[in-house]
């Protein structure tokens, strides 16, 4: 026997020894297999658990299918464990809903135990996801039982001595699980063993609590989360272990939120200042990563120009030894800009220059992403003065900071007066040409309607109408799909226009493409009026409806199949249009086409009428 022959007969013996017979129900594979050698197919029956149980109902799920889950809580691999627990909710969920009483029972007498081994799996991705199931289980569980089962489950976690991760896994549930708990137990019983951990001998313990703290907060409400979260939060930020003292600084918005507005401006600022001057950079940059995410839960007459200077002292470290300040300064922007709004924007807008022009392409990049947010915020006399010159300089700017600002560049037009979105409009026009990135002129192309709706038809006539027509004509067919949309919402535009000549014009040329020689261009005037049919334009359909009866002819049995698409799709279904009578006339031509695709086609998507008459027209025996 050759080699080639040895190893093909090894290569099928390793497939027939593992593979799971396809023979078999879920429920027998799951028996047969639960303790297969090989963890694959282990992790195929634990991928399928919940399913399993469904298909084979409660009654087998309690006789055949528990008693095997102990293995997989102890599997050897992670793998294993880590598909068991994203399991344990969804099995949860079927047995409480199937099973009644004793599926309740099983829940909190099997599931939850399961849940509490693995949430203390040395695996982290096994011991996440267990955290989220504890978390979606809890939800199963009855109130009048919360403080019985639920909370037994947390102090056993958070008064065991034995490791540390039992307590730093109940300081995250603590928090997790504090709306399921109540403001009133969490008041009566919870906060008392918070605080035991926040004096924990453990640092990674103090560190999760410092981390945990604002579901608690909110659950409280402001004035009792001042009295009972607020102390043990500010005792934390003072931690002589600057790892706790970095967990406080990245939890200081949420705890910020859920204490009152005394307290933030006398405690939380004072605080953050503190952190911000910490003699460890990580927990410096911790805090100035959370800086504009804070001054959002502020009003406005709380933000001093002074903390607001800290602030805006970020956009000009790019030069310095934190050049990721800039960053999270830009990143931060809108929310800051929302805050503080027009009235004190003269504040903020001399880091918003300087962001724009920071070497660091990401800072432009984030800024250029929400430079229409900024633009609704101040209005439209401020964004005309300081935010019209970034357009020019963020479209010169790389790829992917022309790409931000151009995916809502409707949005920043809309906000500037109409005779300033008219100077920009030309700018903006130009970068396809000025491009070989075919992404960016995808981008123009799916923008230039909506740009289009927000100006003049004299304008667009002059500025916008040609370069549809070469984006139609564009070497990608994703910008010539993108394309399609735009142009209907030309047609429609301009055909609402006063002066038709403009329209006229316009409509010309697309409509032409009806009779094109090219059947790719007969196609694209059928994806158009698709378009005009989705956006309601009554008047530009009824134009284009003579050439698309037209095209029910058409020599090409590609271009017959996508009429048959589009009626079927956007006409057949659509009020102003399914009752048209050459629409109809379409319909039953193309049910008799030649070509069995064309004909499916129109068979396949015939609308749901009542009319027993009018769907005979239809139908064919």
């Amino acid at each position: 026997m050759t080699e080639a022959g040895v190893v093909g007969q090894d290569d099928e013996y390793i497939f027939n020894e593992y593979a799971i017979d396809d023979s078999l129900g879920p429920l027998e594979r799951l028996v047969n297999y639960h303790a297969s050698d090989f963890s694959l197919q282990r992790l195929v029956l634990i991928r399928e658990l919940a399913e399993t149980a469904r298909q084979a109902g409660y009654p087998e799920t309690q006789a055949q299918i528990l008693p095997l889950l102990h293995a997989f809580v102890n599997d050897t691999e992670p793998v294993v464990r880590h598909g068991f627990a994203s399991q344990l909710f969804p099995l949860g969920e079927f047995m409480v809903s199937a099973g009644g009483e004793v599926g309740y029972q099983e829940l909190l007498n099997s599931l939850l135990p399961f849940t509490v081994e693995l949430l203390v799996d040395k695996n982290v991705e096994v011991a996440t996801a267990a955290q989220k199931a504890m978390v979606n289980l809890a939800q199963l569980i009855r109130p009048e039982q919360v403080e019985s089962q639920l909370m037994q489950v947390l102090f056993t976690l958070s008064r065991d001595d034995r490791a540390e991760d039992y307590r730093m896994v109940a300081a995250l549930l603590f928090d997790e699980l504090a709306p399921k708990l109540g403001a009133a137990l969490v008041e009566a019983k919870v906060i008392a063993e918070v605080k035991q951990l926040a004096n924990d001998t453990s640092f990674s313990v103090r560190r999760a609590v410092g981390s945990n703290l604002g579901n608690l907060s909110q659950v409280l409400g402001p004035n009792k989360a001042v009295d009972l979260v607020l102390p043990i939060f500010l005792s934390l930020c003072h931690d002589e272990v600057w790892g706790v003292r970095k967990a406080c600084a990245e939890s200081i918005v949420k705890v910020s939120r859920g204490v009152t507005d005394d307290a933030r401006n006398a405690h939380i600022v004072k605080t953050f200042k503190a952190l911000a001057e910490d003699t460890m950079r990580w927990v410096r940059v911790a805090a100035y990563q959370n800086l504009g995410q804070l001054i959002y839960t502020m009003k406005a007459e709380d933000v001093t120009p002074m903390f607001l200077k800290i602030f805006t002292d970020m956009a000009f470290q790019s030069e310095g030894g934190d050049s990721d300040f800039a960053e999270y300064c830009a990143f931060s922007f809108p929310a800051v800009a929302a805050v503080m709004g027009p009235t004190r924007w003269r504040e903020l807008d001399d880091a918003f220059m300087t962001l724009l022009k920071d070497v660091q392409w990401k800072v432009r990049k984030s800024l250029a992403h929400s430079l229409h947010e900024i633009a609704k915020i101040i209005g439209p006399d401020l964004a005309d003065k300081s935010l019209t010159p970034s357009i020019e300089l963020f479209l010169r700017d790389l790829d992917e900071v022309k790409v931000g600002v151009l995916q809502n560049i409707e949005l920043f037009l809309a906000a500037l007066p109409p005779s300033q979105r008219e100077q920009l409009t030309p700018t903006i026009c130009s970068v396809p040409a000025e491009s070989e990135n075919w992404r960016l002129r995808n981008t123009v192309a799916a923008k230039l309607g909506l740009i289009a709706r927000l100006l003049p038809p004299t304008f667009v006539d002059k500025h916008i109408s040609d370069l549809v027509f070469r984006l139609l004509d564009d070497s990608v067919t994703d910008v010539r799909i993108s394309c399609f949309h735009s142009t209907g919402i030309l047609l429609q535009h301009l055909e609402a226009a006063p002066t038709p000549e403009f329209y006229q014009r316009f409509s010309s040329t697309i409509f032409d493409l009806g009779s094109n020689a090219a059947f790719h261009n007969r196609q694209m005037f059928l994806y158009i009026f698709q378009q005009v049919l989705e956006l309601g334009a009554v008047n530009v359909a009824e134009h284009m409806m003579d050439r698309v009866v037209q095209l029910a002819d058409d020599k090409v049995g590609n271009v017959r199949f996508v009429l048959a698409r589009v009626l079927a799709n956007s006409a057949m279904n659509n009020p102003l249009f399914c009752d048209h009578p050459k629409v109809h006339a379409i319909f039953r031509k193309l049910s008799d086409d030649k070509d069995r695709d064309v004909a499916a086609m129109v068979t396949s998507r015939l609308p749901r009428v009542q009319n027993i008459a009018t769907a005979a027209v239809y139908r064919r025996e």
